[in-house]
């Protein structure tokens, strides 16, 4: 199942039992592009069955620390309410800005979305 939410910055997939949100947008950096992912995530996160989900910032190019404030206050949020939250897919310069920021020690982060979708998956050991 896909879903749109913010005009295409924001796309939701669907894998198992967890919601893969992958980010649309190469760069984020301006406070009304920030304001719009925000709107765009919360949506997506609002609109899906899961309690558990996976950013996928393969697509992501640059990004500002007040983005990280964002991943890391939704995270709060769904954590708040039991549900399941990690990164993946992050490359180059945003990699290193989450290696250097050590966002992996506040919240998962995985170097793939497969990964991050098998560690958050409660049924990835059930029988078909």
């Amino acid at each position: 199942m896909a879903g749109h939410a913010g005009s295409g910055m924001v796309e939701r997939r669907r894998r198992g039992q967890v919601d893969v949100l992958h980010v649309g947008v190469a760069e984020a950096w301006q406070a009304d592009t920030i304001e719009q992912l925000a709107r765009a995530l919360r949506a997506a996160i609002g609109a899906s069955p899961n309690a558990a989900f996976v950013l996928d910032l393969s697509a992501v190019r640059f990004m500002t620390s007040a983005v990280l404030s964002l991943l890391i206050n939704i995270r709060a949020h769904l954590q708040g309410r039991g549900y399941g939250f990690a990164v993946a897919g992050a490359t180059g310069d945003v990699a290193r800005m989450v290696e250097h920021t050590r966002l992996a020690d506040v919240m998962p982060v995985y170097r793939t979305v497969d990964e991050a979708t098998a560690a958050l998956d409660p049924c990835r050991d059930c029988e078909e």
